[in-house]
């Protein structure tokens, strides 16, 4: 049975007419949906659009919404693939390595290290970062799955909406890319399953 505020009954109450029901979804989702487009982007400007454009798509497609789906994975794949067409036109600014708060993005999160490795570690993170954003979107946008949103191979050929194949073998691809992009660091840094 449905819990009263879960997504199906929340998705239900949308459905019937109750528009206001919408934003417990988007309350529930924006902090997943703003982590995959910038993850994708890079730019916090350039995220926080996306997610009002994902959620508007969202209540605009919610009758296409299929119960047998959880509602996060649906809106991801949106997100995905809205940032998939925002680059195919050209749309998206990458350059930005600052967080919504003003703030230059910290990857580094270890009390262990000392101030010289914590800021190696962070330029290491953002050089990779920024050499995923160079690779051609198809692998830039599993890369991004798999290793910052830790699905698993299944859940992102859902999400691509690709073959279990396909996605192994761009995966492969889009790690050897970055590979020779990363030449450097190969022995310092395993980017690996």
């Amino acid at each position: 049975m449905n819990e009263p505020n879960s997504d199906g009954v929340v998705i239900r109450q949308v459905l019937q007419g109750d528009r206001n029901a919408f934003r417990t979804l988007v309350e529930r989702y924006h902090g997943m949906v703003y982590h995959v487009a910038y993850g994708m982007c890079r730019n916090a400007e350039s995220a926080q659009d996306a997610v009002q454009e994902v959620f508007y798509r969202a209540f605009k497609r919610l009758e296409q919404f299929k119960p047998e789906q959880t509602f996060g994975a649906w809106v991801r794949r949106i997100t995905v693939n809205y940032m998939l067409d925002q680059y195919k036109k050209k749309k998206l600014p990458t350059e930005s390595m600052v967080n919504p708060e003003g703030e230059t993005r910290e990857f580094a999160d270890d009390p262990e290290l000392t101030p010289r490795e914590e800021l190696l570690t962070q330029d290491r993170d953002e050089t990779i970062l920024a050499a995923i954003q160079e690779l051609p979107d198809k692998y830039k946008a599993i890369l991004i799955l798999r290793h910052f949103e830790d699905l698993s191979y299944e859940e992102i050929a859902q999400e691509v909406e690709l073959p279990l194949g396909t996605v192994t073998t761009q995966l492969h691809r889009a790690r050897n890319m970055l590979a020779q992009r990363l030449n450097w660091l190969q022995s310092d840094y395993a980017f690996g399953e």
